[in-house]
């Protein structure tokens, strides 16, 4: 578990390391480099959540081929809640279609939050929905492609997380929205030069 941190933390500190020196020469603010370290850390647990860990293990990859363990993808909007009703179990379904759906809105959150944030011309819903769609594709996408790389699914391409993180996009920017005024009044907002 801890060598998958490996990658994210080698970012990190790639990271820190690169916007030192326009800190140092006073061309971000001590805020815009802590906004962008926070959002850089986000980028890679999104990442981390999203993708890894990725099946490399070459009899495990041929057990859940010859077992057709791998997922489904789902192209049907809004599947989770026929899912979840068709479990046996009520509080079974209930407590996956809230990890799916909560879930899904939770992990995208910060994007639409933190997004204008550090961008300043990044401040209308229609560009931090355009960028929550696109990285949310890009996701879904890749977990698709993976598999067929792969061989099966260990991951599953799912509208409804695309529809859901979407949708974790647009309240996070609307609870930037509402925050606005006091980030504002506090010096928490970044101003363009």
């Amino acid at each position: 578990m801890i060598l998958a941190l490996y990658p994210s933390v080698i970012i990190v500190s790639l990271s820190i390391i690169i916007l030192i020196f326009p800190l140092v020469k006073r061309r971000i603010s001590i805020l815009k480099f802590l906004y962008i370290l926070l959002f850089i850390i986000y980028i890679c647990s999104l990442i981390g959540i999203t993708i890894f860990p990725f099946p490399v293990q070459k009899y495990f990859i041929e057990t859940m081929i010859e077992d057709q363990l791998g997922l489904k993808h789902n192209f049907i909007p809004f599947k989770i809640f026929y899912d979840a009703m068709s479990y046996g179990s009520l509080s079974f379904g209930l407590t996956i279609l809230l990890k799916q759906v909560v879930g899904n809105i939770i992990l995208f959150l910060p994007m639409g939050f933190v997004l204008p944030m550090i961008f300043t011309n990044l401040q209308t819903i229609r560009k931090v929905i355009f960028i929550g769609f696109f990285a949310s594709l890009s996701i879904e996408l890749f977990q698709a492609l993976a598999g067929l790389w792969i061989g099966y699914n260990y991951r599953a391409a799912d509208i409804d997380d695309l529809i859901f993180n979407v949708l974790g996009t647009v309240i996070g920017f609307l609870i930037w929205k509402l925050l606005y005024q006091f980030l504002n009044k506090n010096n928490l907002i970044i101003v363009s030069k």
